[in-house]
């Protein structure tokens, strides 16, 4: 970490004038933080010429006699600005106070100095808010770090003799902030503030007169009625006071308009609606009449319809009474044939009684018929089956007679194969010594077998015990050989170091161009397959670690073909470890870095910077003349140079020297400017410029030096070569990533080597040891497998010879059960010969029953028959009656019918009577009196009423969408008589609106008659001077002011101003898309400039608006400046000869301007302007000016601050 760097700005020579305690007495006002006061106008013409160079080598100004003339802030206006004090504000400590004079004060100073922190002291200083500025909205955070207590204090003009002064303090208490308010050391609150900001004319708000640095760039985007707003409240509010009550007047005589439209738009449609209304009250009427009527004649319709409905019944009642009489006669002629009917009737079902009674008989027989057939078919069924299986088991006794013989020759041959392995056992058995009367094979107890499975188990487990020695022999082998690869190659130490300490981002980046170093390999063609493959072939890449190990060495072959480098703390190898802190301190920044060697390989160097995000560096330069340490050098303390700390291909040093001045960067031996004077350490710093810029034979401007724990930074100003900055900043000690191998690693390494030497001759020896025992065992598995074929094969022939046993007993079994199948089969034949003789005698009994049912069923049959031929003849006799006394029965039928029909209509014609007499009932309740007595004076005939009503039908139709209601025709009523009403309210209205226009129309002339005036010569001055100002820059420049008017009665102002930069060029509106910030910059400081002789502003602040003019243009702005002031040279060059009769032009007084800048310009003639220096910015020093005395006619309030150029890049 380095410290905030410390600059040093070279003392100038003692200045010709007053006393140096003056000059100390202005500067140590402050310390480091101070505001000069302002350099009278006459000094600052005669010093505004000379150059910062001349100053400072001595030279002096002649004293000047005091300025005569009108006496000190005479022409100012009122409101302007005396003295600013701050204490504790933003940047300032103080008490610290500006002085401010008359016409232009120019404030210059080096950027973070507090130029805007006295703009902010302004603002709200005099009462405003933040929204002003655009910067912080709490004032809590104005107040100095870590102060409590702050105030500000401003005089202002008031007339000739008298001034005001503002003053704001400012408390925190508990992170609260507390302002008071006090006025000519008077208490007051902030509505008295705000009252003195009308009486003095302070429009801070506005940005034609307060335009701070925030600002700048709102005045080109303010829009035309915006622009139009602040000219006025720059002239006089009084004019935007009256523009807006123009407004308010216009707005009020169109709502006024409007109101009128919609109240004679109201009167109509209210008229209207009382007309529709008044049609619907005829028409309800209208309906009234006709829905009486046709209750009446409906009424008498009923009552008619009654009276026919009654005749009809009487005729349906005697047509009833003659039908019954002959319905009556004719029945006597239909008795006797309905008895003889009756009779056939009994007769023919008593008789299909019996016959079905017999017919029941007959299906009982027949059914048991078929059952008996049924049982009958089981038996034989039976039978057969039993004479079946006698026959099946006689065939399969016949059948296995084979199979028998084949059974008795197996068992001789099992006997024999047992026969044979005894005799086997018996031999065996005598060969191994076997007692007689034991079987082998059986107790057999393999003492021999146990004993070498014994010794093959010691040695299997000795030969454990010697892996796991060899494993534990060759792991501290291949780590002793991982840690000396790690001690010996001091590149992946740093690699590894530096990956570790950088952030996660950049750590994979890099590691993701080593996973994708092949891929980018054969993309770009930088090796050949052939060495590719070559690298692949020493490596297992199905393991990762492998596959990392070949991605190392494929970056490592690029390095060696010169293709590709990186990164570079690879190839960085310290040799002096005393050092290596400034080693690393100077080359951090490009440890990551990439050394491209072919910049040609445009491809590459793009992939690098996009798909991976690298830091590439290229060659721009092979060769660098090396510096070397001469015996002078040496006496003057300079150990070495930089690029002699390390060492690493020549190629990576010239690359990174294109870039870091390591051939000309030195170290310093401890303690060379111990007791040292600036004078000492600058005479070194010269001596090295000279020695390095003789062996590079090139010039130089700037050292970088190292010396104990600093870093030094000396750089002469091209401007002045007597001007220079010597700065320092510290230096940790500790390396991080840089890895030197000392004496104690170099110990650590024989240490390592001698332990390796061991474990390799114990691993040897355990290698023959592991030989023989391999032998051993081979010779004792020989003799373990042999007896285990003998056990094996004795074995076989035991388990072969129960097999033998197991079938001998199967095939015994076998022919005793055929022995005893013989017997079976005699025993089954005796049994099934019964059974068939049972069966035979059940079925005789059974052929006796079905002969007897055969004989009952013939009788019922013939009983069945006889029955049925005497019904069929009652049948036929019943039918030969029906037809004798068919025509009868048919006309006894139609007499029936007719009687059933007239008792119907007689039924239907009392119902309707009864319905027509309710009706009748209910609808002689709702006539009126008047209504009934007219139904007897209703002589029509029914047809001639249901035309009457058709007619009323149809005219009801056209009343259909009214409600019939009574008490929807009240409403109605009422309505019609509130809509009349309304009518008159509104008339009423109406003519009072029509007077209120009037007047209002009064008011707009009589407001128009003079602001119009005032607005036209103000525009017309504006014009004149814009275009006068601009030619005075450049003759070939123009501009104009329009204003734009929406109407007569200027309801809405619009104020445009038109710029052209060309004589030939048309002019175009001010805007961000049609001029650059140079020409906006231009037109905004010369707008405002063509304003102040119609303001009444006591001061104008405009902070760096010059920044965007080029230098012959803030050159003229500044000569234009000085001409204003003087309002001499105004009349004579600018004065518009125009009889203004209705605004007033101050050309007396002389305005006041506080115009911030970070600079000066150069080669400028200062007149009439009153210059404060800030000595508050960065690089000044604690007493640095406490032995200079200022110029003759320079106040004791402060010196120039020493122009000096920060001559170190980003790379340092």
């Amino acid at each position: 970490m380095t410290s905030p760097s410390k600059r040093k700005l070279v003392k100038p020579e003692p200045l010709a004038g007053k006393k140096k305690a003056n000059a100390r007495a202005g500067v140590k006002a402050e310390g480091r933080s101070a505001v000069s006061g302002g350099v009278t106008s006459g000094v600052v013409s005669t010093l505004g010429s000379s150059s910062l160079a001349e100053r400072t080598n001595g030279a002096t100004a002649p004293r000047l006699p005091p300025p005569t003339g009108p006496p000190r802030y005479s022409r100012l206006k009122k409101g302007a600005i005396i003295e600013i004090t701050v204490f504790n504000w933003m940047v300032f400590s103080g008490p610290v106070t500006l002085k401010a004079e008359e016409g232009i004060n120019l404030i210059a100073a080096a950027n973070a100095s507090g130029k805007s922190s006295l703009v902010c002291a302004l603002v709200f200083g005099l009462g405003y808010n933040s929204s002003i500025l655009s910067r912080n909205k709490e004032l809590i955070n104005y107040i100095k770090k870590g102060e409590k207590k702050s105030f500000i204090e401003i005089k202002l003009k008031k007339d000739e003799r008298t001034n005001t002064t503002i003053k704001r303090i400012m408390n925190i208490t508990q992170n609260k902030l507390e302002s008071f308010w006090f006025v000519n050391c008077k208490k007051v609150s902030h509505t008295e503030i705000l009252e003195l900001q009308k009486e003095f004319h302070l429009n801070l708000g506005n940005l034609i007169t307060f335009m701070p640095q925030e600002n700048v760039s709102k005045f080109s985007r303010l829009s035309p009625e915006e622009l139009f707003e602040c000219t006025l409240m720059a002239i006089d509010k009084n004019l935007l006071e009256r523009y807006h009550h123009l407004k308010k007047l216009i707005r009020e005589k169109k709502e006024g308009e409007h109101n009128v439209q919609l109240l004679t738009h109201q009167v109509k449609e209210e008229e209207k609606l009382i007309t529709d209304l008044e049609e619907k009250k005829g028409k309800f009427e209208s309906l009234k009449k006709l829905l009486a009527k046709v209750r009446t004649y409906r009424v008498k319709k009923s009552i008619l319809a009654m009276n026919a409905k009654k005749k009809q019944l009487a005729d349906v009642k005697a047509k009833m009474d003659s039908l019954v009489k002959e319905k009556n006669e004719h029945f006597e002629t239909l008795r006797q044939y309905l008895s003889e009917v009756e009779k056939c009737h009994k007769v023919i079902n008593h008789l299909s009684e019996q016959l079905a009674k017999e017919k029941k008989k007959i299906k009982e027989a027949t059914t048991r018929y078929v059952r008996i057939n049924v049982q009958l078919d089981e038996i034989e069924a039976e039978i057969l089956g039993e004479e079946k299986v006698m026959e099946d088991a006689v065939q399969h006794l016949h059948e296995n007679e084979e199979y028998i013989k084949n059974l008795d020759k197996r068992k001789k041959k099992i006997e024999e194969e047992l026969h044979q392995i005894e005799r086997f056992f018996r031999e065996r058995g005598a060969q191994m010594g076997v007692p007689v009367g034991v079987q082998f094979g059986e107790d057999d107890p393999g003492a021999l077998e146990q004993s070498l499975q014994e010794e093959l188990q010691n040695l299997a487990n000795a030969n454990k015990q010697l892996l796991m020695r060899k494993y534990a022999l060759q792991t501290e082998h291949a780590s002793l050989v991982e840690k000396l690869q790690k001690r010996q190659n001091y590149q992946n130490i740093q690699e590894e170091k530096f990956l570790n300490s950088i952030e996660f981002t950049l750590r994979e980046r890099i590691l993701n161009y080593k996973r994708d170093i092949k891929s980018i390999v054969r993309t770009h063609r930088l090796l050949s397959e052939s060495a590719l493959e070559d690298i692949r072939k020493g490596y297992d890449l199905s393991k990762i670690t492998s596959q990392n190990e070949m991605n190392g060495a494929i970056i490592d072959e690029l390095s060696k073909r010169n293709i590709i480098y990186g990164p570079l703390c690879k190839y960085i190898k310290c040799i002096n470890p005393q050092f290596d802190y400034v080693l690393e301190f100077s080359l951090k920044k490009y440890f990551n870095s990439f050394l491209l060697i072919e910049k040609e390989n445009t491809p590459l160097l793009e992939s690098l910077y996009k798909n991976y995000k690298l830091s590439v560096i290229t060659m721009s330069r092979e060769n660098h003349k090396l510096c070397h340490v001469t015996n002078e050098m040496r006496e003057r303390g300079v150990e070495c140079f930089l690029y002699e700390l390390f060492e690493s291909p020549q190629i990576v040093k010239n690359g990174l020297m294109n870039f870091i001045p390591i051939n000309i960067s030195f170290v310093v031996r401890e303690g060379t400017f111990k007791n040292k004077t600036t004078k000492d350490i600058t005479s070194f710093n010269n001596f090295m410029l000279e020695e390095i810029a003789k062996q590079t034979n090139e010039q130089v401007g700037s050292l970088l030096y190292f010396c104990e724990q600093n870093v030094h930074r000396y750089r002469i100003s091209t401007y002045n070569q007597n001007v220079f900055i010597d700065s320092f900043s510290f230096v940790d000690r500790r390396c991080k990533i840089l890895y030197y191998i000392s004496s104690e690693v170099k110990k650590d390494i024989s240490n390592l080597e001698r332990r390796r030497s061991e474990c390799e001759g114990e691993l040897l020896t355990l290698k023959s040891k592991m030989d023989e025992m391999d032998l051993q065992k081979k010779q004792k598995n020989d003799q373990l497998n042999n007896l285990i074929l003998q056990k094996s094969e004795v074995n076989i022939r035991k388990k072969k010879k129960l097999l033998l046993l197991r079938e001998l007993k199967s095939v015994e079994e076998n022919l005793n059960l055929y022995l005893k199948g013989e017997q079976l089969i005699d025993e089954k034949k005796d049994k099934i010969s019964k059974r068939i003789n049972h069966l035979n005698g059940r079925k005789v009994q059974l052929c006796a029953d079905f002969f007897d049912t055969l004989k009952g069923h013939k009788a019922n049959d013939m009983e069945a028959f006889s029955l049925w031929r005497r019904l069929s003849q009652w049948k036929r006799y019943l039918s030969l009656v029906r037809t004798q006394n068919a025509e009868s029965e048919r006309k006894h039928q139609t007499i029936k019918s007719q009687i059933d029909l007239e008792n119907t209509k007689h039924a239907a014609l009392t119902h309707h009577i009864e319905e027509l007499e309710n009706l009748i009932k209910v609808q002689k309740g709702e006539l009126s009196k008047e209504e009934t007595k007219s139904l007897n004076e209703i002589k029509l005939s029914l047809e001639e009423i249901d035309s009457i009503l058709q007619d009323c039908a149809i005219q009801q139709r056209i009343y259909n969408n009214l409600e019939r209601n009574e008490e929807r025709y009240n409403v109605l009523v009422l309505s019609i008589e509130r809509h009349n009403e309304n009518v008159k309210r509104k008339k009423e209205q109406l003519k009072n609106l029509g007077k209120e226009l009037e007047t209002n129309g009064k008011q707009i002339q009589f407001v128009l008659s003079n602001w119009v005036n005032q607005i036209d010569e103000c525009i017309l001055f504006l014009n004149h001077n814009l275009e006068k100002f601009i030619s005075f820059i450049n003759p070939e420049y123009g501009a104009k002011i329009e204003l734009v008017k929406k109407n007569e009665l200027f309801e809405r102002c619009e104020l445009y101003i038109k710029v052209k930069f060309k004589k030939t060029a048309p002019f175009l509106l001010l805007s961000v898309s049609h001029q650059s910030g140079g020409e906006r910059s231009l037109t905004t400081m010369l707008y405002i400039l063509s304003i102040q002789k119609l303001t009444k502003n006591g001061f104008y602040v405009l902070d760096e608006l010059n920044q965007g003019l080029d230098h012959t243009n803030e050159k003229k702005i500044f000569e234009l400046l000085s001409c204003l002031s003087n309002p001499s040279m105004y009349k004579q060059h600018f004065m518009h000869h125009y009889d203004y009769r209705h605004i007033q032009i101050d050309y007396q007084s002389k305005p006041q301007y506080f115009i911030l800048t970070p600079q000066i310009i150069r080669d400028i003639f200062f007149r009439d302007i009153t210059v404060h220096y800030l000595f508050n910015g960065f690089g000044v020093l604690s007493g640095q000016f406490d032995e200079v005395e200022p110029a003759a006619g320079v106040e004791a309030a402060g010196v120039a601050e020493a122009a000096a150029e920060d001559l170190l890049g980003d790379d340092f």
